[in-house]
């Protein structure tokens, strides 16, 4: 349907180990239905590893490179030697799979061994994707001082001129690892030969409209700036970028240039026509010291008819003291004053600028307080929870403590607790009566050191013997926090409430509750967790169907977001997500987190981090988090829960943890509006033929 459009977002390495969909004759397809069953089930050995090993043996391209990328993303170091005959594939779509399992299969340990087999590949290796998987590969692996050196070295020697040039996927991998490369550099510089090439880079294609030739000169100039090779010229350059990405990164790096030159620059990007670029040039001013000039930056980025992105920021960023007040708090007062009635209305304006004139002006923000805890959204009330908070209104937040929405609960208990510690644990403890995951997090992390430990601990274990019973896979955090508090609070003669846990279908909670059996008894226990059954998995057919099905999200503020999903490079996940959004789940629900270039979120039935969906998904880690693209919302590995993210800006940090699954297709415009509690009326499956 999007297909070119869909893999234009990920690295070209990827799209060329990708194979398009097409029709599948059955052997093929219940080939990769094993596979995907054998990747699924995780297992560091026995038969499902054994059907992985075999397929990189098979006469199937498409299964082979499926099984290759699977090994990498069991993260076992002990399989580089299985993943490594791979790299000289006839294929360069495995070999780049191959590459990158290598990498993969060693993330977050030592990379030395990797980084030997690949710098013996980066003479030989002609085709220009697999060498651009290189480069991102070797970029990212975790070295010594001189493993970074010969790192550097080699990505070097990956973008030299060989045979008709270098071409583009190979400039994006090279300066993908130079990305991954400098971004542990502490003290550490780069040669002359890297700086020399990361400035080239940073030139590449300006003057032009290619995506990715603006991608290469932004991760350049990343590269340079974090190894302290920023220079006036280049921030000057990439001030007038045609690309908004870089002309946003260079702002990261006016400290690099005299002290004369950034004021002229930073005014330049309060003006820029891009938003992203408005929005980093508002923070360097956030981050710095609250003279009349950046005071004077903030009040005109608050004004009434700036893009409301920019006009919250500059709100929010005003909760700290000006030189002169007055201006400050009429601005503050006047945007507070402007509460729209609605519950999906544009509320977010005024709800930041109330919790900022409360840390400026407590009394005036005391007399508009009635209005924020009368409002029909929680988000409003939750922000009346954090502004009485900071004035000091314990009336308003021993009401709002009662709310019927948890997440405002959770903000006036946090805030009754800073002003009185544990003289409000009465009320903590009956707040875990309740059932959301976020709000028993809280209160659990409050009640430690509580003076009330048998009261507490008796809550506390109720309320995990209460939400175990659900058997939710995502329910993991706020069962580990209450018997953590458990631990802390309880008595020996509480042990026979958790034996049963010991074979819990989680299995980290039946280690935990096999630690507290056995500091209790002072006798040994052991954990023998019960996993549940795993969620069945989609037919081939239905992964088939994927590749011409997209998802569009029509927003109660106006406007569609169009997300197709990429069943090649994570097909559990965008089956997932196709399946929730036809069964009406994100129907009425919220992206709940709004976070200026970087992401948003949404997709919880409780708008918050911790509830979503019932069972975990396993991650499927590949594709880069390049503008656009939707993630898994995780908190560790094999942990996504329903909740998605589309990232605002290019957020290649967030690659090798974080699983891309999608792509907006249409509707960027509408995604750079989403604020936080933007609702989605509803989701709206499309397929083609």
């Amino acid at each position: 349907m999007h297909r070119p459009v869909a893999l234009m977002v990920l690295t070209l390495a990827h799209a060329a180990a990708c194979v398009p969909d097409g029709p599948r004759p059955d052997r093929t397809a219940r080939t990769e239905a094993n596979l995907l069953e054998a990747e699924d089930a995780r297992a560091p050995e026995g038969t499902d590893l054994g059907r992985l090993l075999g397929a990189t043996e098979l006469e199937d391209t498409r299964a082979r490179l499926t099984a290759v990328r699977a090994l990498g993303r069991l993260e076992d170091p002990a399989l580089v030697p299985e993943i490594a005959p791979s790299l000289s594939d006839a294929d360069p779509g495995v070999r780049a799979a191959a590459v990158e399992a290598m990498a993969q299969a060693v993330h977050g340990s030592d990379g030395s061994d990797v980084l030997a087999r690949l710098l013996a590949v980066v003479p030989t290796e002609a085709d220009p994707a697999v060498r651009g998987s290189l480069g991102r590969s070797i970029g990212r692996l975790g070295l010594d001082a001189g493993g970074r050196r010969r790192a550097a070295d080699a990505l070097v020697a990956l973008s030299n001129p060989r045979g008709d040039g270098v071409r583009t996927e190979t400039l994006l991998g090279v300066a993908l690892g130079f990305e991954a490369l400098t971004r542990g550099f502490v003290d550490e510089g780069l040669s002359g030969d890297a700086g020399d090439r990361l400035t080239d880079l940073a030139a590449f294609g300006r003057g032009g409209t290619d995506v990715e030739a603006g991608r290469i000169r932004a991760l350049a100039l990343t590269a340079l700036g974090r190894a302290r090779r920023m220079t006036l010229e280049l921030v000057e350059a990439g001030a007038q970028d045609p690309e908004p990405e870089v002309r946003r990164i260079v702002l990261r790096y006016l400290d690099a240039i005299v002290p004369s030159r950034r004021a002229d620059i930073l005014d330049a990007a309060l003006a820029d026509p891009s938003p992203r670029v408005v929005l980093e040039a508002l923070r360097i001013v956030t981050a710095g010291p609250r003279s009349s000039s950046a005071c004077e930056r903030l009040l005109g980025a608050a004004a009434p008819d700036v893009e409301p992105a920019v006009r919250v920021v500059a709100l929010t960023a005003l909760g700290r003291p000006c030189p002169e007040r007055a201006a400050q708090v009429s601005a503050l007062r006047s945007a507070a004053s402007a509460l729209p009635p609605g519950e999906d209305a544009a509320w977010l304006p005024a709800a930041r600028s109330l919790v900022s004139l409360a840390r400026i002006d407590g009394r005036s923000a005391q007399g508009l307080l009635t209005r924020f805890v009368d409002h029909p959204s929680f988000f409003v009330r939750g922000y009346a929870a954090q502004a009485a908070g900071v004035i000091g209104d314990r009336a308003t937040l021993s009401g709002l403590a009662r709310d019927t929405h948890p997440n405002v609960r959770n903000a006036a208990v946090v805030a009754l607790f800073e002003l009185d510690g544990h003289g409000v644990d009465e009320l903590l403890i009956d707040q875990l009566r309740g059932d959301d995951p976020q709000l028993l997090i809280t209160v659990a992390g409050l009640l430690e050191g509580s003076p009330r430990r048998g009261a507490a601990a008796q809550a506390l274990l109720a309320a995990f013997e209460r939400i175990s019973e659900a058997r939710r896979q995502t329910w993991r955090d706020p069962r580990r926090a209450l018997l953590a508090r458990v631990a802390e609070l309880g008595e020996p003669e509480l042990a026979p409430r958790l034996v049963a846990s010991l074979r819990d279908y989680d299995p980290l909670v039946a280690s935990d509750a096999a630690a507290i059996l056995t500091t209790w008894t002072g006798e040994a226990h052991e954990a023998e967790p019960a996993p549940l059954p795993r969620e069945p998995l989609p037919s081939a057919a239905k992964l088939a169907a994927l590749g011409r099905t997209s998802v569009a999200l029509h927003m109660r503020s106006g406007g569609t977001i169009v997300i197709e999903p990429l069943p090649d490079l994570a097909p559990l996940n965008a089956w997932r997500f196709v399946r929730l959004a036809r069964a009406g789940w994100f129907d009425g629900l919220t992206f709940h987190r709004w976070e200026p270039n970087f992401v948003i979120q949404g997709g919880s039935p409780g708008a918050n981090e911790y509830a979503g969906d019932g069972p975990y998904t396993r991650d499927e880690v590949g594709g880069s988090h390049w503008r656009g693209t939707v993630g898994v919302s995780t908190r560790g590995r094999d942990t996504g829960d329903g909740q998605i993210f589309i990232n605002l800006v290019d957020n290649v940090r967030l690659d090798h943890d974080y699983t891309v699954f999608g792509v907006v297709t249409q509707g960027m415009d509408v995604v750079d509006r989403v604020l936080e509690g933007a609702v989605i009326d509803r989701a709206e499956v499309r397929s083609g033929p």
